[in-house]
C-alpha cells in the first residue's frame, strides 16, 4: 500500500484557543519532494489562527514508484494519474477540515503544477473556498509544449512510439500530447463557488508560465483576481513570500464563517 502522508501545522497550544479558525491545503509543485517550502509559508499564517496542511504529492518523495528518477514522470498518462489522485486526496482533506476539524474558512494554494491543481479543486469543490493558484498556468499544454519545459521534454521517445503504433511524425506526436493534455485546461472546469476567493498570483517574468496565459484564466472565472510580483518562476516566490501570504489571508477574508 502506498504511504499517504501528510503534516498538519496545528496543536491545541498552536492555534489561539477561543478564536476561529482556517485551514489551508498546500499542494506541491513539480519537483517539490518534501514539506520544507510549504511549511515555511504556512508558518506565520499561525498567527492569524491560519493553520496549512501539507499533502505528499503522487509519484513524489516516499510515493515516487521505484523505476522513476527524480521528478521524470516516466509516461504521459502519470502525469494525468498524479493530477487526479491529486485532486480526489485534496477534497479528501477539505471535507475532514470542514467536517470533522471544525474549521470555519478552508482554502487551497499550490505553486506551478500545484496551483493548477489547487484551481480544480476550487472549481470542483461543493462549498465556497479560498483558492489561490500561485504561478500556474491555465493548462499543463502551455507548461510542457509551450514555456521552457518544451525544451526538456522527450520528443523523440514520444515520436517512437506514437510511430510504432500509428507511423507518426515529430510534429504529429507532439500534436497528439496537446490534445491529451487539454484535457487539464482549467478554464473548462466550472466557475468556483465565490470567485471574488480566488486570487491569481503571477510573476512578471515567468518563463515558464506566459501572462496571456494567466489572464486566461481570470477571464474564465470573472470577479477572480491577478496579482503580480516581480521576478521569475522561482525567484518570485522566493523574494516575495509575503506577498503570497497575503493574498491567502485576503482569500479567506471574502469567505463567511461557517456555522457548526
Amino acid at each position: 500500500m502506498v504511504e499517504f502522508r501528510q503534516q498538519l501545522l496545528l496543536a491545541g497550544t498552536v492555534l489561539q484557543g477561543g478564536r476561529k479558525k482556517a485551514g489551508l491545503q498546500n499542494s506541491g509543485g513539480t519537483g517539490d519532494h518534501t514539506f520544507e517550502r510549504r511549511l515555511r509559508l504556512g508558518g506565520p499564517l499561525l498567527k492569524q489562527n491560519i493553520a496549512t496542511m501539507v499533502l505528499e504529492s503522487p509519484f513524489y518523495g516516499l510515493r515516487r514508484p521505484r523505476l522513476q528518477h527524480g521528478a521524470k514522470l516516466l509516461c504521459v498518462s502519470d502525469l494525468l494519474l498524479l493530477g487526479r489522485v491529486t485532486i480526489e486526496e485534496s477534497r479528501g482533506l477539505l471535507h475532514w477540515l470542514e467536517e470533522e476539524a471544525g474549521f470555519g474558512k478552508t482554502g487551497i494554494c499550490g505553486l506551478s503544477m500545484g496551483g493548477v491543481h489547487a484551481a480544480m479543486v476550487g472549481s470542483l469543490h461543493p462549498r465556497p473556498i479560498a483558492t489561490l493558484p500561485f504561478l500556474a498556468p491555465h493548462s499543463a499544454v502551455v507548461a510542457f509544449c509551450e514555456g521552457v519545459l518544451k525544451y526538456a521534454t522527450a520528443w523523440e521517445a514520444l515520436r517512437e512510439d506514437a510511430e510504432e503504433e500509428t507511423g507518426m511524425t515529430l510534429e504529429q506526436a507532439k500534436q497528439r500530447l496537446r490534445s491529451v493534455l487539454s484535457l487539464t485546461d482549467v478554464t473548462r472546469f466550472p466557475v468556483p463557488k465565490n470567485p471574488k476567493a480566488v486570487i491569481f498570483v503571477a510573476a512578471t517574468d515567468d518563463g515558464y508560465i506566459p501572462k496571456h496565459s494567466v489572464w486566461e484564466l481570470q477571464k474564465a472565472w470573472p470577479g477572480s483576481e491577478v496579482r503580480w510580483v516581480t521576478g521569475g518562476h522561482i525567484s518570485s516566490f522566493i523574494l516575495h513570500n509575503d506577498a503570497f501570504r497575503k493574498a491567502i489571508v485576503d482569500a479567506l477574508g471574502r469567505l463567511q464563517w461557517r456555522v457548526s
